[in-house]
């Protein structure tokens, strides 16, 4: 779906509760488009929250309606894991490579949340249907054999892994944060802008000038990625120290 056509689609969800009560659900959103639609002025007022299967989910969905109105949410996500039959003889797998294994089985990509890399084992966040045909279809990832279960997402080692971090910037421009962030000059950082490796909630940054909220999720391509929290406080020569949580 192009960006109008998914704004459209969510916003029907949320007239569709409103008329009868019942909790409505989308599929998986990125980032971008969670974006879009907090943005949307016709958002405003409507009820819904977005979720994605535990704490710092990136990929999320929209449920429209409120529990007073609705009653509890059951939001429909699954989890598989996946694991290699044997680890002696399992490669290193990234994300790419398990997303790859998963559309290679005809499912759509709007059907799957995060992919959570472990060492050597995965656990993917879909939907109820897409994980039924992992379970019974994902065997390999590359070369590597697998097996695929659905599980419960309460797990230790799901939960989000962050590194603190403090950067001492003259200002809290994008483009400063970014080149302190990879450790760069603003030169160097201005060209990361340039070949769009420079990512706000998952939309390419296209102002570099623009100042980050706390909240945030920066990304840098080849650097990293991290929550950003804000100023902690600015120094006597008007510099400020700002704190972040990179993902480990």
């Amino acid at each position: 779906m192009n960006s109008d056509v998914t704004l459209r689609h969510l916003l029907d969800l949320c007239r569709r509760n409103e008329k009868t009560g019942l909790w409505q659900y989308s599929a998986f959103l990125s980032p971008a488009e969670q974006d879009d639609f907090l943005r949307c002025p016709e958002a405003a007022g409507r009820c819904f929250f977005l979720a994605g299967g535990y704490e710092a989910a990136e990929r999320k969905i929209l449920a429209a309606g409120s529990e007073a109105e609705s009653g509890p949410a059951e939001l429909p996500v699954s989890v598989v894991a996946v694991a290699p039959k044997s680890e002696k003889f399992s490669e290193e797998l990234t994300h790419r490579d398990y997303l790859g294994a998963i559309l290679g089985l005809g499912i759509e990509r709007s059907l799957v949340g995060d992919i959570l890399v472990r060492d050597r084992r995965a656990w993917v966040f879909c939907l109820p249907a897409a994980a039924d045909l992992l379970a019974s279809s994902l065997n390999q990832v590359r070369r590597t054999t697998v097996t695929a279960e659905i599980t419960s997402a309460d797990i230790p080692e799901l939960q989000p892994r962050f590194a603190p971090l403090r950067l001492n910037i003259a200002s809290e421009r994008l483009d400063a944060v970014t080149a302190a962030f990879a450790g760069l000059s603003r030169g160097q950082a201005d060209q990361l802008f340039r070949a769009e490796k420079v990512f706000v909630n998952g939309r390419a940054a296209a102002d570099r000038s623009a100042k980050l909220k706390a909240g945030d999720i920066l990304s840098v391509r080849g650097f990293g990625k991290a929550v950003y929290d804000g100023i902690e406080h600015e120094t006597r020569k008007n510099r400020l120290w700002v704190i972040l949580r990179k993902y480990v």
